[in-house]
């Protein structure tokens, strides 16, 4: 039976590290052998903001798509994390020396939640871009429930306190999938979770 199969790839790292180039090298290979029709490279980039002159930096962001550029990489989107909104003014700039259309600049802004991420880039019309580039018809989707669930997760007060026992408890990221499950727990709950970290060698008989 044929069936519809995207495959969403994340290289990680920074452009131009030693450690990202066999990565990227796949990528471009990639593209090449499937077509860019059926392809598209979304690139992740940071504009950061210096408070001294009060004013947002797109140099990093030219830096790094010309050096993708180099490799015979070219982003179709770039997305830019960010502290404020950007400009129509910015936005026209990065578009014209990254080489991209003005509407695939899209702005990610720091968010009180990481399950607000996704609304925010709806709002940027991320999908809308990827179903166009690909030649998929849809009526958009459905984010009801999402809404319902980020707006819990944003305003709930009614706290529950959850003690975690274990080892390693200084390094936090080796229980994350056990942090995650509580936070989805306390969404599903209604209640915002408080984990209590207990480190079991203090713990005595």
């Amino acid at each position: 039976q044929d069936e519809e199969k995207i495959a969403i790839i994340e290289v990680g790292g920074t452009v131009g590290d030693i450690e990202s180039q066999p990565f990227l090298e796949s990528i471009r290979q990639f593209q090449h052998d499937v077509g860019h029709d059926n392809a598209i490279l979304v690139h992740v980039t940071l504009i950061p903001y210096l408070k001294a002159s009060e004013e947002m930096k797109t140099k990093p962001t030219q830096a790094s798509v010309k050096e993708l550029q180099g490799m015979g990489i070219q982003p179709d989107v770039l997305v830019c994390r960010s502290e404020h909104p950007l400009t129509d003014e910015i936005k026209g700039k990065i578009a014209l020396f990254c080489n991209v259309p003005e509407s695939h600049v899209i702005q990610n802004l720091d968010l009180s939640s990481l399950y607000a991420v996704p609304l925010a880039l709806r709002d940027e019309r991320l999908d809308d871009i990827v179903c166009k580039h690909f030649g998929l018809d849809t009526a958009g989707p459905d984010l009801t429930d999402w809404i319902k669930m980020v707006k819990i997760a944003t305003t709930v007060e009614e706290t529950v306190t959850v003690a975690m026992v274990g080892k390693y408890v200084d390094l936090r990221d080796s229980y994350i999938s056990v942090v995650e499950a509580l936070t989805h727990g306390g969404i599903g709950n209604e209640v915002k979770v408080n984990i209590d970290w207990i480190d079991s060698e203090d713990i005595t008989p």
